[in-house]
This record gives C-alpha cells, structure tokens and sequence, in this order.
C-alpha cells in the first residue's frame, strides 16, 4: 500500500465517512454485547489457554496489510470473546472489576485527542486537569486550606504528587523520595558514595507481611535490595501489623546504625483488605525521624465514605501517599496517583531537558518517573464530575456491606471457615466439610493455648495426646489446603464464577493455610450472587473431601478424634 493510500484510508482529518461510522458501529455492537453477556457466556472462554495461544502464535510481521473488516473480525472473535468478564456480577476474585459505561466515552476522547501530558506543549488543558484532579486527591487526603491548591495550581513551583500508571510507580516514587530525604546526595552520587559518606552500611524499608509485592520491586529498582525490604508480622486474624514486634525492630536496627528508610502502613492489604493503624505508626516514625509511606491503592478510596472514612485515621500525618484510581474508584484500567504532604518532597526527582520540561515550566514530566504518559486523569476527573462524594460514598458503603454479608454467611455456615476479619470490601475464607468444622474450631482454640492449659484442654475434649494433635492438625490442614484449591481450580474452570485464593499465616505454628478470597465490590453483586458461589463451593468442596476422606482416616487413625460425632 503507498503512501497515497494510506494518508486517503487511515489518517485522513475527516471520519465523517459512512466506511468509518460502520467500522465504528460494528466494533461498539461487539463491545457492548460482551459487556452485557447477551449470550450468556461464562467469566472466560470455554477455550483453553493452549488454544487461544495458538491463535498468536505467528512470529512474522505481516508484509501486506489487510483491510479493516478483516482485522476488525479477527479482533471480535480471538480476543473480545477470549476475554475475561471482569465486569460480572459472580466475578469477585480480584480487584479489577466493573466500571461505570460512561468510561468508554472517556477512553474514546483520551485515544482521539492522543495528549501527553508529559509537557503542556502536547497537552494543553490535560495539564490542568490532571493538577486540578491531584489537588483533589490531595486534600482529600491532607485536607490543606483552599488558598494551598490556589497557590499550587497557580504556580510552578512545587508539586502536590504525580499521576501513574499504577501503585507499582506510585510506590516506587514515594520510595526514591523517602531514600532521596534519607541520603540527600544519593540521587546524584549513587548508593556507594552516599552510603560511604553517610558512613551507613546498610538501609531498609519496613512493612508488614501483608505488603504487596511491588515494596520489593522498588527497592531491588532503586539499589536497596529486596532483602532489605523487612517484615514485620501481622496479628493473626486482624492482619494489622504487630506494634510491639514493630519496635523492637527499630530499635535493633538503629543500635546496630542501620538506617530505615521508610516504614510503609497497609490501608488497606491486597490479600485480607485490613487496615494498619495508621496513627500508631505516624507516631513512631515521628519519634524515630523516619519518612511515612501508606500504601493505599485500594483503600484509598474509603477516605469518600464518612461512614468508614475512620479506618484510615492518620493518614493525613504520612509523607506520601498512593491511591489506585482503578480499583476502589471503579476506573477502567489504568490510573493510580502518588500524593505528598510536603509540596517540596519531590524537588530531589527534578528533571529537565532542552526540548521539554524547561526551568519554570508546568510540565507535569518535572518530577515524574514515567516519561511520556497518556490523558488517564481524565477518567477519574470525569467521574468525579458525575458521580460526586456522595455517589462515590454510595459505591463503596455497597461494596463494603457486600464483603460483611458473605462473612456472616461463611460463618453461619456449617462448611466454611472465616479467615481474616473483614475491613474494607475483602474477605477470605476457606472451605471446612461439616463433620470437621466443630472439633477443628475447638482444636483451633486449645492450639492457641500456653503449655499447662494446652495438655489440660487436650485430655479434657479427649483429642490425644500432644504428639499426635500436633502432627493431625498438620495433616488435616494439607488436606484443606488441597481441597481448597482443587475447589478453587474446578470453579475457575466452570467459569459460573470466580473467587481467588491465597496463603496465609495462622495460628497453626509453621503453617500456612490455603484461603479463597473474595472482593464483593460490583455494584450488581448481592446476597443471592454470593449465597450462589458459595453453594458451588460447597458442592466442589464436598466432593474433593470424598475422594481423599477414605485414604486420609487409613493414613491417620487418630484423625477420627476430630470428626463431629467422635463423642457421640
């Protein structure tokens, strides 16, 4: 195809054109009938992964290009509907979800205008959008007088946060921000000179175990190390990072002249949805000198609710701040901002260049770690506009009494175990057959015991000697644990729903136990969605334990002290 062709086919400044409008047409019918499962169709294809991927398995850039009908085609069959129905009601594994329509508006005007809001020269009103959308944020979080976003939005000097693709970036740069204050010259003179003259021979970042993945990722990025990301337990149940055990660390490190970066609280966890106490740990990073990161893209978004605004209390008090706008705010991917309480905090990542980004511009690119980025404010300004505080409070009180409902529905149940005290709009569980369930949840409490009422409770509820209750529990737990992401596998499979599972530390000393985990936020997920997987659940549950229960008791004669109706 020659150049001629190719300006009068795709590029040329009308697409008023009747070819355009049916492309347009077609593509928007094939949208909107995956949104809305006409067809009936499961959460995923009914095809295997091994099958899918063999529709892109040709390794060769096509010489001759086709015409778009072809391609479009090719589009609506291999991928739209080989794609995963996030936006189902019964899909509850995972925080990406459901998004409000008008968001398709949104994504078509930010593909059209094309803007990069890494300099104003090519994203003239994006820029002030995006300022505009972060002082939103940041006063939602920092609360600041009116005349602080005046001065902000009104000059070029400082910077309330950046926007991001993602809390992985968010938390990258509130990291090189909180290492940059630690060791001022490192930025510039690398981590050997900066440490050598800050005569410091190791720094780390403190969090608690239920810190997602992407703290290691930053520090193994900035030269830290991902051994050097410490952490601290959690209490069982509540998730919360354990204060005491928080204390102790700090002052171990600082009497061996360790230097702690940053100390990161959880609002609230990928896995469980708990929130750290957040004012505790203002305090001791106060106390202790040390730079404050909360790590809230996902709960970030409670702070519109006023009925559960309180989880997060003290978070106005940390240095920086990430929120995912693509989570909890219910945004089509992807949109996440990182927020300082010092408008100065992100002067050390200052950059600029001949060509952008010039002394005294409002480039938002200055103090950014990503380069060129698309207009994705748009959507979470845009929704705001819509929506307001009190729908978005409306949005996440639904979502947050959806995650209370199936909690009291697993624990009133005779076959399910709750994991994690539900917080915010997560919930883990695990599966627990009917005739365990009793005896387990007793065997659980005397487990937790000290010594001498240990052996006492043991002989007492006649579960044998501590030998064998010890070595049982351990093997019941294997089991559960096999059952339970069996069960999570084969609903996946069915494709009726879908539930993730995780791991988690318990009680059971030196255990880790298998949990499903739930994220009940869509807006059209309700009691009769939830009560239905977890019927399914049952279903696949009973049926695994069946198939290993005979092999199990001939392994472990013991095991019988723990079914129901041992002492009958």
């Amino acid at each position: 195809m020659n150049i001629s062709s190719l300006i009068s086919r795709y590029f040329h400044s009308s697409i008023n054109d009747i070819e355009f409008q049916k492309w347009v047409s077609i593509s928007l019918k094939a949208i909107l009938d995956f949104l809305e499962n006409h067809n009936g169709f499961k959460i995923h294809s009914d095809k295997l992964p091994s099958e899918i991927s063999k529709k892109f398995i040709s390794l060769k850039i096509p010489d001759k290009g086709q015409t778009i009908p072809i391609v479009l085609n090719e589009t609506i069959e291999n991928i739209i509907k080989n794609s995963v129905h996030v936006s189902h009601p019964a899909f509850i594994g995972h925080m990406t979800g459901a998004s409000p329509h008008f968001l398709l508006i949104c994504d078509l005007i930010i593909s059209a205008l094309n803007q990069n809001v890494v300099k104003i020269e090519t994203a003239l009103s994006a820029t002030f959008v995006e300022m505009q959308t972060l002082c939103w944020l940041h006063r939602l979080i920092y609360e600041k007088s009116e005349n602080y976003y005046k001065n902000i939005l009104q000059s070029s000097q400082g910077s309330v946060g950046n926007c991001c693709s993602g809390g992985t970036i968010g938390n990258i740069t509130a990291l090189v921000a909180a290492r940059n204050n630690a060791f001022p010259e490192l930025h510039k003179k690398g981590v050997y000179l900066s440490y050598k003259n800050a005569q410091c021979v190791r720094a780390v970042v403190l969090v608690s175990e239920r810190g997602h993945y992407s703290i290691k990722k930053a520090c193994a990025v900035m030269g830290i190390g991902e051994e050097n990301v410490i952490s601290i337990p959690c209490h069982f149940f509540t998730n919360k990072i354990n204060i005491a055990e928080l204390k102790k660390r700090i002052q171990n490190l600082t009497l061996n002249k360790v230097k702690i970066i940053a100390i990161i609280g959880i609002a609230a966890s990928t896995e469980t949805g708990n929130v750290d106490d957040l004012s505790i740990l203002a305090r001791i990073c106060k106390e202790n000198k040390i730079w404050f990161h909360v790590d809230a893209a996902w709960g970030g978004a409670i702070l519109l609710s006023n009925k559960y605004k309180n989880l997060l209390k003290g978070i106005k008090k940390a240095d920086s701040v990430v929120i995912d706008g693509h989570k909890f705010m219910y945004l089509t991917m992807s949109q996440s901002a990182v927020l300082f309480k010092n408008k100065k905090s992100l002067d050390s990542l200052h950059q600029s260049a001949h060509y952008i980004i010039r002394e005294g511009s409002v480039d938002l690119g200055k103090t950014s770690i990503e380069g060129s980025r698309r207009f994705d404010s748009l959507k979470l300004w845009f929704s705001f506009k819509v929506f307001g505080r009190e729908g978005y409070e409306s949005l996440i009180n639904n979502a947050i009494k959806n995650a209370f409902l199936l909690a009291q529905l697993v624990s009133a149940h005779t076959s399910f175990e709750l994991t994690s005290q539900p917080e915010t709009s997560i919930v883990t569980y695990r599966f627990m057959p009917k005739e365990l369930k009793m005896r387990m949840e007793l065997a659980k409490k005397i487990h937790f015991l000290e010594n001498k009422i240990f052996a006492k409770e043991l002989k007492k509820f006649d579960f044998g000697k501590t030998a064998d209750f010890l070595r049982v529990t351990k093997k019941i737990n294997s089991i559960l644990n096999e059952i339970n992401t069996n069960l999570q596998k084969e609903q996946r499979k069915i494709g009726k729903s879908f539930v993730s599972r995780t791991t988690l530390q318990t009680i059971w000393k030196s255990q880790e136990i298998v949990v499903l985990r739930a994220v009940p936020f869509h807006p059209l997920t309700n009691n009769e969605t939830l009560a239905e997987i977890l019927r399914e659940q049952e279903a696949l549950g009973n049926k695994h334990f069946a198939k290993i229960r005979k092999r199990f008791m001939k392994e472990e004669a013991e095991a019988i002290r723990f079914f129901s109706d041992f002492l009958i």
